[in-house]
């Protein structure tokens, strides 16, 4: 492998307030991306695939995004082999641009926050940070089948070991960066392949439906289609239950629509931002409507962020 030269550098917008300061610590605290990535001081590195007609083989490239001087938003520098046709380059900022969902408008969730008295101590350390979602669909879909009845860490560990395996490795400045390999590349596994990385048979089942099953969507039309008619579709495919769909839309596809605020996880979130007890999902719901993914992202990030616990409060 040689080193890949600079091939584009732009600017990509970001809607206001957005501070990709609190986007880096936001990454930096992302457990399933840990590795992934390279922070090289204000700046970070990542290995992405070039979406690819099927047939193709996968390749990566490294981009290289910072904080833009100025308006809101990042410098984006792409490193490739060759030089990318405009579709490639179009198709590079797009998944940069979703990867720190520099398109959400935060004001919405903020204007309803800013009316909500137990968010007080959590809104002046999360104040302009954009979602930090999964780099790829393929990325999120896998790890979040992973997580099914097993752990975090476990879930994690195993998404890195089919990026070094199966992933497509470039270098830049004397250090090696893969991408996480396509939903195509996993699904051509055998069965005893993809069992030497899920650890057994049932979860390879289970892979094996959500990476054929999300394959079979298309991806822009998860991204943009009504979000009951998406989440149909994902509870559609064999693997993928409410949890996961709920993780798919708002991690990886950043609809922040909803969130499975009945589940203890999120019950425990409000218990620490609201004090005992907390207000009910509906009542969450309510207050912060198709925004609700959002604040249940913010408030989880936040809590973690703050020097104290947080106060009780009731809103």
């Amino acid at each position: 492998m040689t080193d890949l030269p600079a091939v584009h550098r732009t600017v990509l917008p970001a809607l206001p307030p957005f501070s990709f300061d609190l986007s880096l610590r936001a990454l930096d605290g992302f457990g399933p991306g840990a590795g992934d990535h390279r922070r090289t001081g204000d700046a970070v590195r990542k290995a992405l695939l070039l979406p690819a007609p099927a047939g193709r083989p996968d390749r990566a490239v490294v981009v290289e995004v910072a904080a833009a001087a100025g308006p809101p938003g990042v410098t984006l520098t792409v490193f490739a082999d060759v030089p990318l046709a405009p579709a490639d380059l179009c198709a590079v900022e797009r998944l940069v641009a979703r990867w720190f969902s520099l398109a959400d408008d935060p004001a919405p969730l903020l204007a309803a926050a800013d009316t909500d008295p137990a968010m007080a101590p959590l809104l002046p350390v999360l104040r302009g940070l954009h979602q930090v979602r999964f780099a790829s669909l393929a990325e999120g879909a896998v790890y979040f089948t992973l997580t099914q009845r097993s752990t975090q860490w476990f879930a994690a560990a195993r998404k890195r070991r089919l990026t070094a395996d199966l992933g497509t490795t470039v270098r830049l400045d004397g250090t090696a960066y893969t991408a996480f390999p396509s939903l195509a590349t996993i699904a051509r596994l055998t069965d005893d392949e993809l069992t030497g990385y899920t650890g057994h048979r049932q979860r390879t089942e289970r892979l094996r439906g959500v990476v054929e099953g999300i394959a079979a969507l298309d991806e822009e039309w998860l991204h943009t289609a009504p979000y009951d008619e998406v989440r149909a579709a994902l509870l559609g495919v064999a693997g993928v239950g409410p949890f996961t769909a709920h993780s798919l839309l708002l991690r990886v596809l950043g609809r922040p629509d909803d969130a499975p605020l009945e589940m203890a996880q999120f019950e425990l979130v409000a218990r620490a931002v609201y004090g005992d007890p907390p207000p009910s999902a509906a009542e969450i719901r309510g207050r912060y409507g198709r925004h609700t993914g959002w604040w249940a992202y913010l408030a989880r990030v936040g809590l973690g962020w703050l020097p104290d616990p947080a106060p009780a409060a009731v809103g």
